[in-house]
């Protein structure tokens, strides 16, 4: 398969300039000129209603996109939201409202992000939703380039960075 006449498709390593911003207008991410988002296509390595509408462009194609939550990061789940008492956080820990935490349950050593959303004076409040959930995104991209994975890439399912171990 040649590149010139390749578009995404899946297990194709994809180069994205992009812009996301809300419904507000807010952008709140963006790919930096000249350095675009690598990300090996049909591997869930973004937002699933973004990679379905990138299928089948070829280097160049530009494309407006809106994602709705189910299709992003998911609706907000008001029972992700939880207090701990303010004494359970190490003193060491500089504690600040918007600021994430990586929070590891003792028993089954996983690890959840959460970002702080109250402190009180005896209770912090976490949020355990992605920042994004519940958000409308809506993307403007452009499709840089495209190049076959190598076969360490496709094993593991996701694009490897010159200088990133994983």
């Amino acid at each position: 398969m040649t590149v010139s006449n390749q578009v995404v498709s899946n297990n194709v390593v994809v180069s994205l300039d992009y812009e996301l911003k809300l419904d507000n207008d807010q952008v709140i991410d963006y790919s930096e000129k000249g350095e675009p988002l690598e990300y090996l296509h049909g591997n869930k390595n973004i937002v699933p209603g973004l990679e379905n509408e990138l299928a089948g462009m070829a280097i160049g194609d530009e494309k407006q996109v809106t994602v709705l939550p189910e299709q992003g990061y998911g609706l907000r789940n008001p029972e992700s939201v939880a207090e701990y008492p303010r004494d359970s956080f190490p003193d060491s820990l500089k504690l600040e409202v918007g600021e994430p935490l990586v929070m590891r349950d003792s028993e089954s050593g996983e690890s959840y992000q959460a970002y702080i959303t109250e402190i009180e004076a005896n209770t912090v409040k976490l949020d355990f939703n992605h920042p994004l959930a519940g958000e409308r995104l809506h993307f403007k991209v452009k499709i840089a380039g495209l190049r076959e994975p190598t076969s360490e890439e496709l094993s593991h399912g996701h694009v490897h960075h010159a200088g990133h171990d994983h």
